[in-house]
């Protein structure tokens, strides 16, 4: 049922972030204060893959520190995440544990797994 929810929250997401012209950041990081980069969730579906949850595409976008965009990536940078013991990230054809106690911020992976799979259940 989890699973079924997180699938129907993350198509919804991939529908709104379509219409709007901002999408979801889930890791921000921060050099001084005058740069910044963001990765977001631009698409997200179902895994293809059954061991894992969802394949996500992710997008980089790099800020001064006003807030205005100096570059964003145009590149599709495929994802996918398992949400379940023992949670992971697949890069490619890399698999990146993910320790789940980790604190937000911390790593970009964590913060990806957590985006997806530790959003407050009803």
């Amino acid at each position: 049922m989890r699973r079924v929810l997180l699938t129907l929250i993350l198509c919804a997401q991939s529908a709104s972030m379509s219409a709007a012209s901002e999408l979801a950041i889930f890791h921000t990081a921060s050099f001084g204060s005058s740069r910044s980069v963001s990765l977001s969730l631009a698409e997200g579906r179902p895994a293809r893959d059954p061991t894992f949850d969802f394949d996500v595409v992710i997008t980089l976008s790099e800020f001064d520190g006003g807030g205005t965009v100096l570059y964003r990536d145009r590149g599709r940078h495929e994802a996918s995440v398992r949400c379940v013991s023992p949670a992971r990230v697949r890069i490619n054809s890399a698999d990146y544990a993910i320790d789940v106690s980790a604190r937000p911020g911390a790593d970009w992976k964590h913060d990806l797994w957590a985006a997806l799979c530790a959003a407050p259940g009803s």
